[in-house]
């Protein structure tokens, strides 16, 4: 793969990522927080540090790709790919795993 390709994939599903987040906490924002069950919270509360630690991996490998670009590499193996999914606590990840 050209790591041009490389590159503005990787920076789409940062851009992807960051609108998912923004959308997500203006959702959030909207809840009721008291009538959520404790588990709920709890659950929102890790998805939130598992984006950010997306967003952060997402940015670090857009570097590296930068860095191996000005390094006169011209191809890579493969693309990371960064998308909001569903985790395995999340009911959505039990019809998508069955």
């Amino acid at each position: 793969m050209q790591i041009g390709h490389a590159l503005a994939t990787a920076r789409a599903d940062a851009a992807r990522l960051e609108r998912f987040i923004d959308r997500r906490e203006r959702f959030l924002d909207a809840l009721d927080w008291f009538s959520l069950s404790e588990q709920h919270v709890r659950e929102s509360a890790m998805l939130d540090d598992l984006l950010a630690g997306d967003l952060a991996d997402a940015a670090i490998y857009i570097d590296w790709l930068q860095e191996r670009a000005s390094n006169g590499v011209d191809t890579v193996p493969g693309v990371l790919r960064f998308d909001p999914r569903p985790r395995p606590w999340q009911a959505e990840w039990i019809t998508l795993a069955a």
